[in-house]
């Protein structure tokens, strides 16, 4: 007997897991900063730097970026910033060559007080959700010949080449600020891909898009009518990412997330800021699949002699799901000591939403954090804070997924608008692009080995030259034989 056998291969999770870490930090203000008078809000801005792997160990960089905004003596609006970085490890379930780490941070909670007016101590906690993609191969048999072996085949598409790459890059512009007062300090600065497309070429892919930049910020001297102000501007990127042994047979996805924005003011010679320097920190994943339909053996039998088999289940790829859905949010925040009388930025943060797999259909769930940010009636600067449960259905309700599915769904707040109530609260509104795909894979269990007893006979069937059979509905032919 002879048996011809072909190479599979099919993504595996090697890690799917959560992390916390601890947020902490004494800080006692520079001596060119004023006094604290009222701690307005403390924001952190969690990223990932960098990732390697080795064996079955993942390590990774968290970067944690601090702003406490507050009020001096005079209630005017100030902002102090610090950074925080910590190396983690994770213990893979097994090694895997070439593996895509795909790693998201949120914040649990971030406490502040003030020690004192020129000290703070802050106290919080980060979540690092991990998710690491490897890749198996296996060997499955095609065809065997000898020992009167039959086989039952089934055509079957599996990845015959798969190549993932991740390539984090900066981006780099300015803007002018020209009708508003010039720049103090930066209160919020935020990034969000608009836009992405893609250009094949031998080997690479050339990502380009359009990235939307937010930033509020006080006016310098508190010289302005409002004590925050907003701008918008745009940048455009372009990226050459190696892929070695892209082809024109790959199916390529294409998939850019701002992980980290950072905008800093610079003045002129008159001593104004009015230029604003930005840095964008962008995380584009790309996915590229060639496929190939093989002939996979998943059961046997022998006229002539006992046989015994072993087989593995081989993942069988499905046709890609792409995913760009809306969800709309909404939220209400209150200001408990006076009402409302004017709001300066609102803004959402989607951080905490999560796209699982629940019964087979795309479920969106977790939190969103709405901050507000305005003047109440009696004159004091108010920051509002509520936090809203998502629970939403996305997808193709015709569709649904295995418990093989891979998520790659990135959620990004589009916009937040509001309406100011007639007690002390506002309705807020915030419209949640949900983009990306979902990679499914069914399972089909392939034989791997044969083995034919030609000591064990199969007993003589007889002389007889026909057989009839009475076939009930939804029986097999190879059932039947």
């Amino acid at each position: 007997m002879r048996i011809n056998k072909e190479l599979v291969r099919s993504p595996e999770k090697i890690c799917s897991c959560t992390q916390e870490q601890s947020v902490e930090l004494d800080y006692v203000l520079p001596d060119y900063c004023p006094e604290i008078f009222r701690i307005v809000k403390c924001c952190a801005l969690p990223r990932i730097t960098s990732v390697a792997c080795a064996g079955d160990r993942i390590t990774y960089e968290l970067t944690v970026d601090l702003r406490v905004i507050y009020c001096s003596d005079d209630n005017s609006l100030q902002a102090v910033e610090q950074r925080l970085t910590y190396s983690r490890t994770v213990t893979a379930d097994k090694e895997a060559e070439k593996a895509s780490v795909y790693i998201k941070p949120s914040v649990d909670y971030m406490n502040c007080r003030a020690v004192n007016k020129r000290r703070i101590d802050i106290r919080g906690a980060v979540s690092i959700n991990i998710l690491a993609v490897g890749e198996t191969e296996t060997e499955v048999i095609s065809d065997v010949f000898g020992d009167n072996v039959q086989l039952k085949k089934t055509e079957c598409l599996c990845p015959a080449s798969v190549i993932r790459v991740q390539k984090r890059v900066t981006v780099t512009d300015e803007t002018e600020i020209t009708g508003d007062p010039p720049v103090g300090s930066i209160i919020r600065s935020t990034a969000r891909v608009i836009s992405s497309d893609k250009k094949l070429i031998a080997g690479k892919v050339a990502a380009k898009g359009e990235i939307r930049v937010t930033a509020v910020y006080t006016p310098s001297g508190g010289n302005g009518e409002a004590p925050l102000y907003t701008t918008e501007f745009s940048l455009l990127y372009s990226q050459i990412v190696e892929m070695e042994g892209l082809d024109a047979d790959h199916e390529c996805y294409i998939s850019a997330e701002a992980i980290a924005c950072a905008v800093t003011p610079r003045s002129e010679g008159d001593g104004e800021a009015r230029r604003l320097e930005c840095e964008v920190q962008l995380c584009i994943d790309c996915c590229a699949v060639k496929c190939t339909v093989y002939d996979i053996a998943c059961d046997e039998y022998s006229t002539a002699f006992a046989t015994s088999h072993s087989s593995v289940a081989v993942k069988v790829r499905k046709e890609p799901a792409l995913i760009d859905s809306t969800v709309i949010v909404k939220g209400v925040c209150e200001n408990k000591d006076s009402p409302l009388s004017e709001v300066y930025d609102v803004c959402c943060d989607t951080s905490r939403l999560r796209a699982e797999n629940s019964g087979g259909r795309i479920r969106l769930t977790g939190q969103v954090r709405f901050t507000l940010m305005g003047r109440a009636e009696s004159g004091d600067f108010a920051v509002c804070e509520t936090e809203t449960a998502v629970d939403e259905e996305l997808g193709d309700p015709g569709r649904e997924f295995t418990e093989n599915a891979l998520f790659r769904l990135t959620c990004q707040a589009a916009g937040c608008t509001y309406i100011i109530s007639a007690d002390n609260t506002a309705d807020i509104k915030a419209e949640i692009t949900v983009r990306g795909r979902v990679e499914d894979y069914g399972t089909v269990n392939a034989l791997t080995d044969i083995t034919a007893d030609e000591t064990a006979p199969v007993k003589d069937r007889g002389d007889c030259a026909l057989k009839l059979y009475f076939a009930s509905a939804g029986e097999e032919i190879w059932d039947i034989a």
